[in-house]
């Protein structure tokens, strides 16, 4: 919980320091994505997979740096569980871009939380996406999570159209 409160002061200084006139909140603005999410949580780093849907929204720090949050939902008890059965807050760093930015190599890592189990953890992993605009890309990424509580550690792959305002 500390860490979405870092996040979400983080974010907030970002924006107080951004809105100073006009022309700085409309950049602050196209700094926004939303992206929905298709993800593959595995059990371990080989065992048994579950599908997961959600979204994720971020907001970019400068060229190269931005800070996301995810809810993602599980198909357990045929989709009948809670609405978020994970969060994760999560910083993205550009590590190379390629054909004039259109092939774009990230590093991530951040925190993670499981609503149903009431765990915490730390996730690392790469990610690649494609822009195939100014505002439209996808995507993937894959992580490896680690839990503070003593549980196995797992994996999360997860495919994505990413919209920038």
């Amino acid at each position: 919980m500390k860490q979405y409160i870092a996040l979400l002061a983080l974010i907030a200084s970002t924006c107080l320091s951004q809105a100073g006139d006009a022309k700085s909140t409309a950049k602050f603005i196209d700094s926004i994505t939303v992206a929905p999410v298709a993800a593959l949580k595995t059990q371990g780093l080989a065992g048994q997979s579950t599908f997961g849907t959600g979204l994720a929204l971020g907001v970019g720090i400068n060229k190269f740096v931005s800070v996301h949050v995810t809810g993602l939902a599980y198909e357990t008890d045929n989709w009948k569980s809670s609405a978020v059965d994970e969060s994760e807050a999560y910083v993205s760093a550009d590590l190379t871009k390629f054909a004039n930015d259109t092939f774009i190599v990230s590093l991530k890592g951040g925190a993670v939380t499981d609503w149903n189990e009431g765990d915490y953890g730390l996730a690392v992993g790469l990610g690649a996406r494609i822009q195939l605009s100014k505002v439209l890309s996808i995507g993937s990424d894959y992580s490896v999570r680690a839990w503070f509580a003593e549980r196995e550690k797992d994996s999360l792959a997860r495919l994505f159209v990413s919209y920038k305002f």
